[in-house]
């Protein structure tokens, strides 16, 4: 009897470690090879969701040793970055927070500040550029000041707005198109966004969350997402506990319908609880190739 709760604390141990300290910290990068129509040649691209670092897991000096060692790893042709670079408290937090005051005080003592975050940023650049969208804890603390402190590390932020990366190397082309933060309550103008693509040109649509991919009818063939954390604590076939979205079944990894193709990333940091399980923090490395 004193053998068995003996091995019943040790693993509720390990796993309280691991979930809190270890798996948080350990990044996969995951690698992927994408037929896109349009390319003339292939293009890699690093994306990042979620960064939300906070200083036991993802400190300012783990991300920049992560961003530089990306840089000289994978020299990507184009960086695209999910969204939640601030780790804001959003609605839900606030109210458990402002109920312990001496919690809210610990955790932001802890929490790199927004220009750290864009510092680390800086050391990874896409060759033809870098581009991103907001998410809804850039926008709980300040969607502007977050938008201007990337821009000042050359990402080109898009709202609503599509951007067109030149690669003079392989003489081709390539748009990003970047929608609102539904997440956050914002409402993307879909059609207006769609008019501005150039059906010639091979397209990548960024949106913070997954829940505008089935709402984006028209859009880019390719989008990526972050937002679900892949639900953060997964468990064997439950899946994922928590998934802040409107369309559950987009969670994590790759989903296609008809001629689209979306990708949602577990992302890089975590909200509260700041635990992981069965769900690891990611970079996405896509070699697109063309079709």
């Amino acid at each position: 009897m004193l053998t068995a709760f003996l091995i019943f604390c040790a693993l509720v141990l390990f796993l309280a470690v691991w979930s809190a300290w270890i798996e948080p910290r350990r990044v996969v990068l995951k690698r992927f090879e994408v037929q896109h129509e349009g390319l003339k040649a292939p293009l890699r691209v690093v994306a990042i969701g979620d960064i939300q670092p906070n200083q036991f897991h993802w400190s300012k000096d783990r991300l920049t040793a992560l961003f530089k060692g990306l840089q000289n790893q994978e020299n990507p042709d184009l960086v695209l970055w999910l969204g939640d670079y601030y780790n804001a408290h959003t609605d839900l937090s606030k109210k458990f927070l402002d109920e312990n005051p001496k919690l809210r005080a610990w955790i932001n003592a802890r929490m790199p500040k927004m220009d750290e975050i864009a510092h680390a940023m800086s050391h990874l650049q896409g060759r033809i550029g870098s581009f991103g969208v907001l998410g809804n804890h850039d926008w709980a603390w300040s969607g502007s000041e977050v938008r201007k402190s990337l821009e000042e590390i050359s990402v080109v932020v898009l709202q609503d707005e599509v951007a067109t990366a030149q690669d003079p190397k392989n003489d081709q082309s390539i748009q990003i198109c970047g929608y609102e933060d539904i997440s956050s309550g914002r409402i993307p103008k879909y059609s207006a966004v769609h008019e501005k693509l150039d059906p010639t040109l091979p397209q990548i649509g960024l949106s913070h969350s997954p829940d505008a991919f089935p709402e984006s009818l028209g859009g880019p063939p390719l989008m990526l997402s972050g937002h679900t954390h892949g639900g953060q604590i997964r468990f064997p076939i439950l899946g994922a506990m928590v998934l802040p979205i409107r369309y559950p079944e987009y969670d994590w990894g790759w989903f296609t319908e008809r001629h689209r193709r979306l990708y949602v990333t577990s992302g890089l940091g975590t909200s509260l609880p700041p635990l992981r399980f069965m769900c690891s923090p990611e970079v996405i490395i896509l070699d697109l190739v063309p079709a």
